[in-house]
């Protein structure tokens, strides 16, 4: 496999069968998982309304299914084959599949509504069930006694501040009996009231005025508080168990449903003649011969036609007329695809920069983040918490991998854990004797903490001094480099997709960016200064500042940049559409903007000193702290890691990200693809097509 590949382009796939065999062209459309459906081609609403059910209780299902697997606590287990019937009329077939489902649901739908009831503190069912153990003591019928015939007695809750006032229009009224609780109801006192029958509106009108409520139950429980109270725990006990036996039928009916969308997707991209059915969409070329015998075996007489996709000149690469795109992922890039995903599909025939991740993100982020101890705890988090305990295994390598970046960073920069002499003293002087390459210019200052060598503020200011100057060349290097490396794949694009105007402004792309680089990594070699950042710097300000460059350097710089900013202006005058003034306006907008990208974005890469310098500060200032903290060392300086290696492994991830999204993959990759996703029915789904 090439190191970038290309994104390949689905063939466009026309299939004409006759009407009376679309059910079983459908079938072996979808058990041969190899057309991606086209654009809609069907506006019957009432394909449209069955579409809109499908989609509804495909929701509420899976809604369903967490909500039991969590009360369950357990995840969903595997079901068995299922078997959809379709007839010649393959919508109202998955109309009646979804009613079918809805009403076999229903029970479980108010089982999960009940339980949902009972866990929520704010519903009406669990509230009651709060009152009723509260009032669980009480073993009678309390419905019974306020329907007595000529003696009744009635349980009040009454607010804390409206008690008195209760009690004593109760007193008012006379003969009957009132007896006042407290301490049974948090926020309420209990009134237990006796009386003769015809006091019952008095009673009510005393109850009213002061808020009282009498203790009520529910005609589907028990008339006694202590039986109603165990039956609702006793359900709220069961319910997990019933719940657990209920989700191999949620699998199923979840599994039907995904068959029956998938198949409306094929239903949807099909137009219907009076004797024809087309159904319109995509193959990948190599799997021709699948779809080929899988129409054939399902109508004899069907006719096929495929249009490959070639791109052409103009504006052939517009995302409207673009087939969808599909490329090989190597199973040791497979963590990477996630994240190339986030800039969005490749379109066909654009290179895709998978093996190009695979060197410039471990890149930066260990040049972001450099610490041998650090990087360690990564790889053993990324290995044993997300690969091994969890199972996600892309994340899982894609932590251990900038793990790995980090220790090798780390290395090099001479810290193991932070500077701390007594940690990283093995490798820092050990290994290095006191010279690491990627030495950080925080690093000098660690030697004051010892006492045992002695350097004037003068020394230590110079040494720290140069030590910048190699940080913030070897950002602007990396920078500049990958931004040409970015470039020259944007000229590789525009002439994949045959379009003059995009390969005419990547050579412009090109020109200008790679005599950035040319300025920046040959200059610190043939320039004067004392350190590469000031030779470098020697270049580019004769290449950009000067009226005529005085080094040979300079003036191939300063050409590489005008032609390459003149052919980024004339790429839409020559090639572009529209209007003479459209034209120019849009050919000046790209070279301004390319002009002010080779600035700003080469100094973006600056930020890789500025977190590497973030990181040496805070270990520094840590490390200070546990030479003041005693016997308190140890702790401080373990905390401090920790914290550290939280914040800033996602710092450098998150900033490691942008520097690709935005400053690199903004050169040259186009995304706006779609991907190529056949239709294929769910595992263990079996299509039958009735007579």
């Amino acid at each position: 496999m090439p190191a970038l590949p290309v994104a390949k382009a689905a063939a466009e796939a026309d299939i004409a069968a006759p009407r009376a065999r679309l059910a079983a062209l459908l079938k072996a459309l979808a058990e041969c998982g190899c057309l991606h459906p086209g654009e809609a081609a069907s506006r019957d609403p009432k394909l449209r309304h069955v579409k809109g059910e499908v989609e509804a209780l495909e929701q509420r299902l899976r809604e369903m299914i967490e909500f039991a697997s969590r009360a369950a606590g357990e995840a969903p287990a595997g079901a068995g084959e299922q078997v959809v019937k379709v007839g010649r009329e393959v919508e109202e077939s998955l109309a009646k599949l979804v009613t079918m489902l809805s009403e076999a649901l229903k029970d479980v739908e108010r089982l999960i509504e009940r339980l949902a009831q009972l866990q929520s503190p704010e519903s009406e069912l669990r509230q009651l069930l709060g009152v009723l153990e509260a009032y669980s003591f009480i073993d009678v019928d309390v419905e019974k006694l306020k329907r007595g015939r000529r003696l009744r007695a009635k349980v009040y809750r009454v607010p804390r501040d409206r008690v008195g006032e209760f009690v004593e229009a109760l007193a008012s009224i006379g003969s009957l009996v009132a007896v006042h609780a407290t301490g049974i109801e948090e926020g309420h006192e209990t009134v237990v009231v006796a009386y003769p029958a015809w006091l019952e509106a008095e009673v009510g009108k005393a109850a009213l005025r002061s808020r009282a409520v009498p203790l009520e139950l529910p005609e589907d429980l028990p008339r006694s508080p202590a039986e109603a109270f165990r039956r609702i725990r006793e359900e709220l006990e069961n319910m997990p168990q019933l719940l657990r036996s209920h989700l191999p039928r949620l699998l199923e009916a979840l599994r039907l449903v995904e068959a029956a969308k998938r198949l409306l997707q094929l239903l949807e991209a099909t137009e219907l003649k009076r004797f024809v059915a087309v159904v319109r969409g995509y193959v990948a070329p190599e799997r021709l011969g699948e779809l080929e015998k899988a129409v054939a075996g399902a109508a004899p007489s069907a006719v096929v036609v495929v249009e490959e996709y070639r791109p052409g000149h103009g504006h052939g690469h517009e995302e409207e007329r673009l087939p969808p795109s599909y490329y090989e992922t190597p199973r040791r890039l497979a963590p990477l695809a996630e994240i190339l995903g986030m800039a969005g599909q490749p379109r066909p025939y654009e290179l895709v920069p998978l093996a190009l991740l695979a060197v410039t993100l471990p890149l930066i982020y260990g040049l972001v983040f450099p610490d041998l101890g650090h990087g360690l705890v990564l790889v053993l988090v990324g290995y044993y918490l997300f690969y091994k305990r969890m199972g996600n295994e892309p994340l899982g390598k894609l932590v251990m991998l900038f793990g790995a970046a980090a220790m090798v960073t780390g290395f090099l920069a001479g810290e193991f854990f932070g500077p701390h002499p007594a940690v990283a003293g093995w490798l820092a002087e050990g290994i290095w004797h006191g010279h690491p390459p990627l030495s950080s210019p925080l690093h000098p200052f660690v030697k004051m903490l010892e006492g045992g060598e002695e350097l004037s503020r003068e020394m230590l200011a110079e040494h720290a001094t140069l030590l910048i100057y190699h940080a913030m060349f070897l950002s602007l290097a990396v920078g500049s480099t990958l931004l040409a490396v970015s470039s020259w794949l944007s000229l590789a694009n525009g002439l994949l997709q045959r379009d003059r105007e995009l390969a005419a402004a990547g050579l412009g792309k090109t020109l200008l960016f790679t005599g950035v680089m040319l300025a920046v990594v040959v200059g610190a070699v043939v320039g004067e200064g004392e350190t590469a950042m000031h030779r470098a710097g020697m270049i580019l300000k004769d290449a950009g500042l000067t009226l005529v460059p005085e080094t040979g350097l300079g003036m191939l710089v300063r050409l590489m940049a005008t032609v390459g900013l003149f052919t980024l202006l004339g790429a839409p005058l020559l090639f572009g559409h529209g209007g003479f003034g459209e034209r120019l306006t849009a050919g000046i907008m790209e070279a301004f903007d390319a002009l002010l990208m080779a600035i700003g974005n080469t100094a973006s890469f600056m930020r890789i000193m500025g977190l590497s310098l973030a990181h040496s500060g805070l270990m520094l200032g840590f490390t200070v702290m546990a030479y003041i903290a005693g016997p308190l060392a140890p702790i401080v300086y373990i905390l401090g890691n920790l914290l550290v290696i939280a914040l800033e492994a996602l710092a450098a991830y998150a900033h490691t990200l942008r520097l690709h999204l935005y400053e690199m993959f903004s050169k040259f990759y186009l995304d706006q693809g779609k991907p190529y996703t056949p239709v294929r029915l769910p595992e263990g789904v079996r299509l039958e097509v009735e007579a």
